[in-house]
């Protein structure tokens, strides 16, 4: 039986080249085309070996004035000896027309680190966010191939930095983003040949790296206590915890019931996962993900005077499930936004006048701070904040069991020498208690009253009596 695709006729004689109709089939429907082919050049070989003697393209019927044109084309390639095999050149026409918004859309949605995990969701909805709002408007229709160091001058330039340094960060952020990217392009291979989809990278500015606006504020022990009694009190806790413990807000709002052992001869708080935002269906949605770096998941010590602080705040705060989280949205149960914290915090801010401006991220720099002042070691004070240091002089100077209750020792005292939040012996301080129970409806008070220990139970019930 004949092949469905066989020669008809030779359509016409030519000096360089074919053109033959040929027919073929899809199912029952036969279709007509032209087969248009040229021997492949000899010297064209020591180059790529592997190339099939004959170069082949089709057209259709109608197509015929195309046909002629390809072969004519082809051959002047041949003589100016200009000629690479189609289909390269057709490999770097589709490169040569990949627009900006194309790559930099990809290179965000498939971007691993360099360990070969993928950046995390609230990474990419940032630099999603760089795309929208900075890029794409200037770049996104150039074809990536276009974009010259003066065009990434020009939008350096021109990037919106407000009077006072306000956006030198922000340009700084984005243009990293732009440089990662153009990075790719210039080093990632295409194909088997190596070829790449621009050859320099356009970005080499020296950026800016602005001076800190402002240096982090240092809460002293007795303003802590302060902010800690003026935040709402399902949430106060998170002041000590950031601001004794050294967590990130974001470590903070992420703690479990099962993440605090406090009946152990080393009472910690075990730091495994981080709350973060990142966009859903168009909105902001809290997923409980992975800590910041790999040497942030930590066991961070307890003091002795947090210990019942933090107890008081899983007995009336927290259900029993290990899963439960420590601070829940009092309006839907489900886990805390930033915005939240940071809203009571600045309302806090207002009890304590020398603090005006303070972040609530400053209380970790304040928990790093104290500990340094107590004595902690730089090994102590890495484990304590979850950083990662490879300076080597560092290297010698490793937590120890002395150095860590030391230092645990030397807090315990700065908050039990003036007005804080707990005594000498660790309980929690009673005024603390008293306004805590103004929030708090009857049943929830009982609750709280069964779990203190006898000597603070009297007291709290003494100060109730007097009217305190």
């Amino acid at each position: 039986m004949a092949s469905p695709r066989t020669r008809i006729t030779q359509r016409r004689r030519r000096s360089f080249g074919r053109m033959i109709e040929k027919n073929g089939k899809r199912g029952d429907r036969t279709y007509h085309y032209i087969e248009c082919s040229y021997p492949t050049p000899l010297w064209a070989f020591e180059k790529w070996p592997n190339l099939p003697r004959r170069q082949y393209k089709t057209f259709s019927l109608e197509r015929e004035t195309d046909a002629e044109a390809w072969l004519n084309k082809e051959q002047k390639l041949i003589d100016n000896e200009t000629w690479t095999p189609p289909r390269i050149r057709e490999t770097r026409e589709r490169r040569d027309a990949i627009s900006f918004s194309e790559y930099a859309t990809a290179y965000v949605e498939n971007h691993h680190k360099r360990n070969g995990d993928p950046i995390a969701d609230t990474t990419k909805d940032k630099y999603r966010e760089y795309l929208r709002l900075y890029l794409i408007p200037v770049f996104g229709d150039k074809a990536v191939i276009a974009i010259t160091r003066d065009d990434i001058q020009r939008w350096y330039d021109a990037f919106p930095v407000r009077k006072g340094g306000y956006g030198y960060s922000a340009r700084r952020h984005v243009y990293e983003l732009l440089s990662a990217i153009f990075a790719e392009a210039a080093t990632k291979p295409l194909n088997q040949e190596g070829d790449t989809l621009i050859k320099v990278n356009p970005c080499s500015i020296a950026v800016y790296r602005p001076q800190r606006r402002k240096e982090p504020t240092v809460a002293e022990p007795e303003e802590l206590t302060a902010l800690y009694n003026a935040m709402p009190a399902w949430l106060r806790l998170s002041v000590y915890l950031c601001g004794v413990l050294g967590l990130r807000e974001g470590e903070c709002l992420a703690l479990q019931r099962s993440d605090i052992e406090l009946d152990t001869d080393r009472p910690v708080v075990h730091v495994r996962r981080s709350a973060k935002e990142i966009m859903k269906d168009g909105h902001r949605v809290i997923v409980l993900g992975n800590t910041k770096t790999a040497s942030s998941v930590r066991d961070v010590d307890v003091p002795r005077f947090l210990i019942e602080v933090i107890r008081l705040h899983l007995e009336v705060f927290v259900t029993e499930e290990p899963d439960a989280l420590l601070f829940t949205s009092p309006k839907n149960g489900g886990p805390v936004k930033q915005q939240t914290v940071r809203n009571a915090w600045y309302r806090a801010l207002k009890q304590v006048l020398r603090l005006e401006g303070m972040r609530f991220y400053d209380l970790r720099h304040t928990a790093l701070s104290k500990a340094v002042e107590a004595g902690a070691s730089l090994g102590t004070v890495k484990n304590m904040a979850g950083h990662t240091i490879d300076t080597t002089a560092f290297n010698y100077q490793h937590e120890s069991k002395a150095n860590r209750n030391l230092t645990l020792k030397h807090i315990d005292e700065a908050f039990s020498s003036g007005s804080v939040s707990a005594d000498a012996d660790g309980s929690p301080q009673v005024e603390s208690i008293l306004s805590l129970f103004k929030t708090l409806s009857a049943d929830k008070q009982k609750q709280v009253m069964d779990s203190l220990p006898p000597d603070v139970l009297a007291q709290v019930i003494t100060s109730t009596l007097r009217g305190e």
